[in-house]
């Protein structure tokens, strides 16, 4: 009787962990661990949703702004089109199509696997980037469209309608930032066994200077009280060590990975408030900056723009030759929507197919500008899922918070790319991708060439000027090797 009870103890723990589990199973996976002596969760279980993101495909494309182009069902939607290229670098000045892979450890934890851990781009106001992102399950399926559902379901009388309560479409934004640490690395040791080791990532890596000993700079990094840098406290969680007397605003703060981990020891105890000895010098905490004002700044440094596509997984402007299901389902007919002889446009919102709908916002496709030059940053990538709601007018009914910007009624209620809110903490996943913005053509072709240089020395400085300031004419040769954004 005894063990009957405990069963039915055990059973009534494990409802209660399900009924208020969030977006991830690893809650419930641990528990079961704790609890209950059994094999490890199957690879079904563990690829069932979107919130099973195992790996990340990162892809940046150098182009430029084109012209309008005809897409929709019937190709009488015009919109403008950027033209990025895929194509490897060869004998290129620069890289123009970069990758990164970032997938999960034996630890679960999101690790960068690929040669190149960071993204070289250039700032200039002829330049565009199209950033792709694509997430694939443990089975190595791209599960991008598992954030794109907007499916129907029947009515009482038997109508369909749309089924918005699961509609993932209307929950979930990708929101762009800056970060404050970088993935660790999977490498390959020099040894005959050629076993994988870790590169530790770095940490309070804010946005800082490219110099041999890198500066922060100070904007972007502290927190300002009065014009003054604030002290930390005992209690204060994120710090960074200064020199002691540092001028805020002359970016003279050293960044240094031992000086990180060492203020991250030390923060939220009483030994934050004490000097710090290193390298000869003396050193104080003081506050970092409080995310919600760096996102409001960080259009400073770069700016997104998204670009979805529908399906999401598809180029824009490209010509379906056959029918294609894209796990949408036709309210009038009842059958999958058919995609023979369209062409792939941009997400509107309800996944509607009318010329003029409102445009939708995921973040699987955008394209990026650089505005900052001689700076590393962290450019820190979430997928928000939007749990609110509220309302687009006083009166009206709920709807999900995605849309509900009354600060941009001119353009559907939309969040911006930055614009993430407090208490919008629930993630499918977040992540950094690292970035060094190497040069700026607004400074001209000599101290752009030289700014290059630095990073890739066999650079032609002809070739890169030409790219730069001319890049319709320079990519005409790689034409076929244009995607469209």
């Amino acid at each position: 009787m005894k063990q009957n009870k405990d069963i039915r103890l055990l059973f009534a723990i494990i409802a209660s962990v399900l009924l208020f589990g969030s977006c991830s199973n690893d809650q419930v996976d641990d528990f079961f661990k704790k609890v209950v002596q059994a094999p490890a969760s199957s690879i079904e279980r563990d690829v069932k949703g979107h919130e099973q993101i195992y790996a990340v495909h990162a892809i940046l494309r150098m182009g430029y702004k084109g012209g309008m182009i005809g897409v929709g069902p019937d190709g009488n939607d015009s919109v403008r089109a950027y033209n990025t290229y895929h194509v490897v670098n060869g004998e290129l000045p620069v890289p123009v199509m970069q990758e990164i892979d970032i997938a999960k450890d034996d630890d679960g934890q999101m690790t960068i696997t690929t040669e190149r851990d960071c993204f070289d781009v250039i700032a200039s106001d002829d330049i565009y980037y199209g950033l792709e992102l694509k997430y694939y399950d443990q089975n190595g399926m791209l599960i991008n469209h598992q954030f794109s559902g907007y499916p129907f379901t029947k009515d009482n009388e038997g109508y369909s309608i749309p089924d918005e309560d699961n509609a993932t479409l209307l929950v979930h934004q990708h929101f762009f930032g800056i970060g404050n640490a970088s993935l660790n690395k999977e490498v390959t040791d020099s040894t005959a066994s050629n076993d994988k080791q870790q590169a530790t990532g770095l940490q309070m890596a804010y946005p800082r200077s490219l110099s041999s000993q890198p500066t922060y700079y100070d904007r972007y990094t502290f927190r300002m009280k009065d014009g003054n840098p604030e002290p930390a406290t005992k209690f204060s969680t994120s710090n960074i060590y200064a020199p002691e007397g540092f001028t805020l605003g002359q970016n003279q703060v050293p960044f240094n990975n031992n000086l990180a981990w060492k203020a991250i020891e030390v923060s939220g105890k009483p030994e934050a408030l004490q000097p710090y000895a290193f390298d000869g010098k003396t050193y104080h905490l003081y506050k970092t900056i409080d995310p919600m004002e760096l996102n409001k700044i960080t259009p400073e440094l770069f700016t997104y723009e998204y670009r979805d596509t529908d399906p999401v997984e598809e180029d824009l402007g490209k010509l379906f030759t056959e029918a294609y299901n894209d796990d949408f389902t036709d309210p009038d007919t009842d059958a999958p929507r058919q995609r023979y002889g369209h062409t792939v446009g941009f997400l509107r919102q309800k996944r509607s197919l009318d010329v003029g709908a409102d445009m939708d916002r995921l973040g699987f496709k955008g394209i990026m500008q650089f505005h900052m030059s001689d700076v590393a940053f962290q450019l820190q990538v979430r997928i928000c899922h939007i749990l609110n709601k509220g309302q687009q007018h006083v009166g009206e009914s709920e709807k999900p918070a995605k849309y509900c910007n009354t600060n941009n009624s001119e353009h559907s209620f939309l969040w911006d790319f930055n614009q993430i809110q407090p208490g919008w903490d629930s993630f499918d996943i977040d992540y950094p991708l690292s970035v060094r913005v190497i040069a700026n053509a607004k400074d001209g072709e000599d101290k752009c060439f030289n700014d290059v240089k630095r990073f890739y020395p066999q650079v032609d400085k002809t070739r890169l000027w030409r790219m730069l300031t001319q890049p319709q004419d320079f990519f005409s040769q790689y034409r076929q090797n244009v995607v469209l954004m």
